[in-house]
């Protein structure tokens, strides 16, 4: 079965939910579970190798690592990432340029399936019981706003591959995303 390169056609846009339907299109025999254990931990190898040999290769949207660790220190924010992404790999994308997650939940395509349900556990984690008076989402793809709306939650898009009322090139203007996020 081929491999459909337009993210947009797959119901799950994560790494767990888009290898759950080309198994499905696959009509394969073969146990589910054995099928993600194996293609997960060749995929984690690959990109770990990829990243290794080709370190520039993993790209910081501008600003995001300063406007992740400027938050982190904000005692009114509590920080949680969410990624369609499986974690060892998003783990790898994330040290790659200089994320540190000490004091921020992380969930991943490795919790869940679909988006809005990584969404809420990365929540979950970073509020550890507490209720939030906002919650915003930074996101640059329609699938992020999409289960954003979903779940209620402000949407900020970053970058151009989605159109939103709130938006911004890159994250380097961190007074103006502060006081879009009221802070």
């Amino acid at each position: 079965m081929p491999f459909e390169r337009d993210w947009s056609r797959y119901q799950n846009v994560t790494d767990s939910g888009i290898l759950d339907e080309i198994i499905d299109a696959s009509d394969t025999e073969s146990d589910r579970d054995d099928i993600h254990r194996r293609v997960k931990e060749i995929f984690i190898q690959k990109t770990g190798r990829h990243f290794a040999e080709k370190p520039n290769s993993i790209q910081e949207i501008d600003g995001a690592k300063s406007l992740i660790d400027r938050l982190r220190d904000m005692d009114s924010c509590a920080i949680g990432i969410a990624t369609g992404g499986w974690d060892d790999t998003a783990r790898l994308k994330l040290a790659g340029i200089g994320v540190d997650l000490a004091g921020i939940a992380l969930a991943t395509g490795s919790d869940a399936t679909r988006r809005t349900e990584i969404m809420q556990i990365a929540e979950a984690r970073a509020l550890n019981g507490k209720s939030p008076d906002q919650r915003t989402y930074f996101g640059d793809r329609v699938w992020d706003k999409l289960a954003s709306e979903d779940l209620g939650f402000d949407f900020i898009a970053v970058g151009n591959a989605v159109s939103h009322s709130t938006a911004f090139a890159d994250l380097r203007g961190h007074e103006e995303i502060f006081r879009q996020l009221g802070i």
